[in-house]
């Protein structure tokens, strides 16, 4: 039960990364409900939408470095920190790509609003 543990922790910490990846290498082209960062920052127009795009993408592939690590990290040391729960290693992985979606929503907010600010 413990290796489902640390596969689902680690499908979890991941996560950040396919999406950084999916983002990078096939943004979605134009506006659209189905798929891609929708805030009203980023709908304003094309060019933020694009521009948006590009900051929530290179947010999520910094981020998922530093959680890929922080996760292998502590499976490496793991008798000492979170022992041999499942219950433990999902919730790491669940906390640590909810903090990065969290951090990249906020980065891409902040900075697509100052780019449409600057660029009206």
């Amino acid at each position: 039960m413990t290796i489902f543990g640390y596969v689902m922790g680690g499908i979890l910490v991941s996560a950040t990364l396919i999406a950084g990846l999916l983002l990078k290498f096939a943004p979605p082209e134009k506006i659209n409900d189905l798929y891609g960062i929708r805030t009203k920052a980023t709908a304003r127009n094309q060019e933020t939408w694009d521009y948006g795009h590009r900051i929530c993408a290179n947010a999520l592939l910094i981020y998922s470095i530093f959680s890929i690590t922080v996760f292998t990290t502590l499976l490496v040391l793991s008798p000492a920190f979170l022992g041999d729960s499942f219950y433990a290693w999902f919730l790491l992985g669940l906390v640590l790509a909810l903090i990065g979606v969290a951090v990249a929503a906020i980065i891409t907010q902040v900075k697509t609003m100052n780019f449409y600010k600057r660029n009206r």
